[in-house]
């Protein structure tokens, strides 16, 4: 037996303006402290995977 009222909203994906949008239309009485924080750990997580990104091709552009 599984409660439907109590499932959580689809993790948010795409670009921070995707993620936006995907969070504005999600009722907040849905929006569980919980899948708060996964969202949250999910969008640190791909921003250090982009800013590592951008370092290493800074570190690859630089003159020694």
């Amino acid at each position: 037996m599984s409660d439907t009222n109590n499932q959580s909203p689809a993790d948010l994906t795409g670009s921070v303006d995707d993620r936006t949008a995907q969070l504005a239309e999600i009722p907040l009485q849905d929006q569980s402290a919980e899948w708060l924080r996964r969202q949250l750990a999910s969008a640190l997580s791909a921003w250090a995977e982009d800013r590592t990104a951008l370092d290493i091709d800074r570190e690859a552009r630089a003159d020694f």
